[in-house]
C-alpha cells in the first residue's frame, strides 16, 4: 500500500455514520433553501460538495449511504408535502424512493473508491451522481426530473445556458465537477494537478461554448402570435367529484373568461388541461352519445362550440378522449380506450388531429408496470398508493406531432405538451422535433393537485423553463389554480398571472425567439446515457476486482 493510500483509508477511517447524517442533513438545507419558495439559486453550487465529501471518504459506503439518505428526507417531506393530501399512504413510498438516491450515490461511489483508490474524484464521482440522476429521470417507473441539483439555477442564465448543449444531466455533471474539485484540492494524490487542471478546462470550455449557442432572442422579429391564457381556479375536490350541476357552472365561468379574453383580440385562446367539463368534446364521442339516447349530455358541447364560432378565435382545449363510447340502459358508460387531450376548434368545429398525451403521469393517470396486471393494480389501488380521483386507465397517445394552428397571423405548428409531460426533457423534445418541427411550446395543465402548496405550483413552472432554453423555443403555459405564464426562448418568465386566481393573461409571443436550433435538440440526453454507462462500467469492474481481491482482501467492518 502506498504511503498516499494510507493517507487516505486513514481519513475515512475517521467518519463516522453521523458524519454521513450531517452530511445529508447540509444537502437538505442547501437544496431547500435554492429551490422555490425561497429561491437562493446560488447555493445548487454547494448543495453536492457534502455527499461528495461522504462519498470520497467513506470506508463503510453502505452503511453510510443509510444515513445520508436520513439526512436527506425533510427536504422531500416539505417539497412534496401536497402528496399527503393526494394518497397519504403513497407519500412516504415516495420519500423513500427519492431519498435513496443520494444514499446510493454514497454507496456506490464509496464502493468503487474502494476498489480503484487512484481513480480521480473528478472522474469518478461526477459519473455515478450523472449516472444515477438517468436512471431516477429517464427509466424508473416512466422517469421524474424533478430536483436535480442545478434545476434552481434557471434564474442565472449566464450558468443555465450549458443545458442548450447537453440538458440538465450536463448542467448537473458540471456542477458535481466544479464541487469535486474542492475534494482534489485537498487530496495528496499524484493525479491532482492534471485533474485539476483537465476538469477546469474541461468546465471552461463547455461553459464557453454554451454561450456562444443560447438561443439568441429576437426584440424586433416580425414573426409573432398573440395569445390568451385563460386560468381556470377550479379545486381538485370539485373536479374529482364533478356534478352535472357544477359542470355547468365552470363552464359558465370558463366561457366569461373565454369572452373578456376575446376583447383582447388574440389570435388564439388556450383553456388548461382537461377543463372541458362536458363528457365528450370529440365528434366521435358526441355522436355515440346521441346515438345511445344521452343527447342533453352534448348540451355544454353545443354551448361551446357556439361560443367559440361567436367569438372567431380559434381555442386550443384540454378534454378527456373516451374511444368507441358505449352507453347501456342503466347509463353507465364504457369505451376502448381513453386519452388526455390538446383539441383545436376553429369556426365552431372540433379539429380530428388532436393530440394525446404520450406520457401519462406515473401513480396519477397510470401505474407503470402494474396496469397490465390487473389484480396487482386492485390492490395498489385499493391500498391507496395511487392518487386519489384519478383515472388510472388513462391510455398514452401514439402520435408526438405539433398542432398546426391556422391564425389571423398566419399558421403556426405547436407542440402541445400535457402537465407533467412539461417537466420530462425527453418528452418535450420528442413532440417539439416531430415532422417539420415545432415553431412554440404550448403547455396545458392541471395543477389543482397541489391545494395550498404555491411552491409546488413554482416548481412546476421552473421545470418548464429548463424546456425552453434546452428546445430554443418560447412557451404558453395555461394552468388550472396557476401559475399561467409566458417564457422566452432563454427560460425567462415575461409575464405570470399569480396562483389560485381565475383570470386572463394576454401577451405577444415571437416566434423567431429561438433563432439558433439549440445542439440539445440533435443530441438529446447523451450526456445522461454515457454517464449511465460509465457508471455501470465502473461497478462492474469494482465488482470484478473485488471478487480476484476477496481471498486477500481486509473483511473488516466498521463497527
Amino acid at each position: 500500500m502506498t504511503q498516499n493510500q494510507d493517507a487516505n483509508n486513514q481519513a475515512g477511517r475517521g467518519v463516522r455514520w453521523y458524519h454521513a447524517l450531517v452530511a445529508g442533513l447540509m444537502h437538505a438545507a442547501f437544496m431547500l433553501l435554492a429551490f422555490p419558495p425561497i429561491s437562493l439559486f446560488g447555493l445548487s453550487f454547494l448543495a453536492p460538495v457534502p455527499l461528495l465529501w461522504i462519498a470520497w471518504k467513506s470506508q463503510n459506503p453502505y452503511k453510510q449511504g443509510v444515513f445520508a439518505a436520513a439526512g436527506v428526507l425533510p427536504f422531500y417531506a416539505y417539497q412534496l408535502d401536497y402528496v399527503f393530501h393526494i394518497t397519504a399512504a403513497g407519500y412516504i413510498p415516495l420519500l423513500l424512493h427519492l431519498a435513496m438516491w443520494p444514499g446510493l450515490f454514497v454507496w456506490i461511489a464509496g464502493t468503487v473508491r474502494k476498489r480503484f483508490e487512484k481513480l480521480p474524484a473528478v472522474l469518478l464521482l461526477p459519473v455515478v451522481w450523472v449516472g444515477l440522476e438517468t436512471i431516477r429521470g429517464e427509466v424508473l417507473w416512466g422517469g421524474f426530473e424533478w430536483y436535480q441539483v442545478g434545476q434552481p439555477l434557471i434564474a442565472f442564465p449566464a450558468v443555465a445556458s450549458i443545458a442548450s448543449l447537453g440538458g440538465g444531466y450536463l448542467l448537473t455533471l458540471v456542477l458535481v465537477l466544479l464541487g469535486c474539485l474542492l475534494l482534489e484540492v485537498r487530496s495528496n494524490s499524484q493525479l491532482k494537478k492534471p485533474a485539476i487542471l483537465v476538469s477546469t478546462v474541461l468546465v471552461v470550455a463547455v461553459w464557453g461554448v454554451s454561450l456562444l449557442t443560447l438561443p439568441r432572442v429576437s426584440t424586433d422579429g416580425e414573426s409573432s402570435v398573440r395569445i390568451s391564457l385563460v386560468q381556470t381556479d377550479v379545486p381538485q375536490d370539485n373536479k374529482v367529484a364533478w356534478t352535472p350541476e357544477q359542470r355547468m357552472m365552470d363552464y359558465q365561468n370558463f366561457a366569461d373568461l373565454s369572452i373578456n379574453a376575446a376583447g383582447d383580440r388574440p389570435d388564439l385562446i388556450v383553456w388548461p388541461e382537461t377543463m372541458f367539463p362536458g363528457p365528450a368534446l370529440d365528434e366521435a364521442g358526441a355522436m355515440a352519445i346521441n346515438r345511445d339516447g344521452y343527447n342533453e349530455a352534448n348540451n355544454i358541447r353545443d354551448h361551446f362550440l357556439a361560443l367559440q364560432s361567436e367569438l372567431r378565435v380559434p381555442m386550443l382545449v384540454g378534454a378527456i378522449t373516451a374511444t368507441n363510447i358505449r352507453i347501456d340502459q342503466q347509463g353507465r358508460q364504457s369505451q376502448d380506450a381513453t386519452y388526455n387531450s390538446a383539441y383545436l376548434v376553429r369556426n365552431g368545429q372540433v379539429r380530428a388531429d388532436r393530440y394525446d398525451k404520450i406520457a401519462p403521469t406515473p401513480f396519477g393517470e397510470t401505474l407503470p408496470y402494474i396496469k397490465s396486471v390487473p389484480w396487482l393494480q386492485n390492490l395498489v389501488l385499493k391500498i391507496g398508493l395511487g392518487a386519489s380521483g384519478m383515472d388510472f386507465g388513462l391510455d398514452a397517445g401514439t402520435k408526438a406531432a405539433p398542432i398546426e394552428i391556422e391564425t389571423e397571423s398566419g399558421v403556426i405548428r405547436a407542440a402541445t405538451p400535457i402537465c407533467f409531460e412539461s417537466s420530462q426533457s425527453r418528452i418535450c423534445r420528442r413532440i417539439a422535433n416531430s415532422g417539420p418541427g415545432a415553431d412554440l411550446m404550448i403547455v396545458m395543465t392541471n395543477d389543482g393537485w397541489f391545494g395550498d402548496s404555491d411552491h409546488g405550483r413554482a416548481m412546476h413552472v421552473l421545470l418548464a423553463r429548463w424546456r425552453c432554453l434546452e428546445l430554443g423555443l418560447p412557451m404558453a403555459r395555461v394552468a388550472n389554480t396557476g401559475q399561467s405564464c409566458f417564457i422566452d426562448a432563454k427560460g425567462r418568465v415575461t409575464d405570470i398571472l399569480p396562483p389560485q386566481e381565475a383570470g386572463v393573461l394576454t401577451g405577444q409571443v415571437r416566434l423567431d425567439a429561438g433563432l439558433s436550433r439549440t445542439p440539445y435538440r440533435t443530441v438529446g440526453n447523451l450526456v445522461g446515457w454515457a454517464a449511465l454507462a460509465g457508471m455501470l462500467a465502473l461497478l462492474a469492474g469494482a465488482i470484478i476486482k473485488r471478487i480476484k481481491d476477496k481471498p486477500a482482501g481486509d473483511t473488516k467492518r466498521e463497527s
